[in-house]
């Protein structure tokens, strides 16, 4: 018989295979859903700033849709958003009752949150999102909101196999005759290690999460 966690993982994992159809299918129709947003926005007189927000599209098809291939296009997206948010509450709980925590959960609560300025998100390679929008400005507009699916499945993914993975394998065994000292110094490195790790995916900037790597500083002169 299959332990709660199991099931659970493997929930998840049905779940996130899922999501990923639904994905792929609105990749297929991203120009649909960038066209369906820049019709929504000229109803609701919200050109001149970018999409910012999951709240934003869920205004849109409610109140600024123009027409019903306009109002799909936003129920798909949507939709995933939702079926990702209910991912994460399975993630949450599994790691809660094996008393141990996942990094990536903190960045998809933030990127999950309906509220919160994902305008300066941007995903980069593997995913070809942002290549496909057509412009330098497409990319201002709309480069957050075709970013957050995409790097929400991509933590959530992680998190999912990390939470498969036994307790010894991912925990660091610690000899006997380890000192406090040598455990506090491997304590500081592994902190350290995951913080830089964590840098390189995402950044809080200015009204949101973004993808990308700490900016790169020039050599300075060495003083004698």
């Amino acid at each position: 018989m299959s332990s709660p966690t199991s099931t659970d993982m493997r929930d998840v994992k049905e779940q996130l295979h899922s999501i990923d159809q639904k994905y792929e299918r609105l990749k297929q129709q991203q120009f649909i859903f960038i066209t369906a947003l820049e019709r929504s926005r000229e109803h609701a007189r919200d050109k001149t700033e970018p999409v910012s927000s999951v709240t934003q599209v869920q205004k849109y098809k409610n109140q600024d849709c123009s027409n019903s291939t306009d109002r799909c296009i936003f129920s798909l997206f949507l939709e995933i958003m939702a079926d990702l948010e209910g991912v994460l509450r399975l993630l949450e709980s599994s790691f809660s009752n094996r008393n141990t925590s996942c990094e990536g959960l903190d960045t998809c609560r933030e990127l999950l949150n309906p509220n919160t300025n994902i305008s300066q998100l941007r995903v980069h390679y593997p995913h070809n999102e942002i290549n496909r929008l057509s412009c330098d400005e497409a990319r201002n507009f709309y480069g957050g909101i075709v970013s957050v699916i995409p790097l929400a499945l991509d933590r959530l993914s992680s998190c999912c196999k990390k939470a498969t993975q036994s307790p010894t394998s991912t925990t660091a065994k610690t000899s006997p005759q380890q000192t406090e000292a040598e455990k506090a110094g491997t304590s500081a490195d592994l902190d350290k290690s995951t913080r830089i790790n964590s840098s390189e995916v995402y950044t809080k900037g200015t009204g949101g999460w973004h993808a990308g790597k700490p900016a790169w500083k020039p050599p300075g002169n060495t003083k004698r």
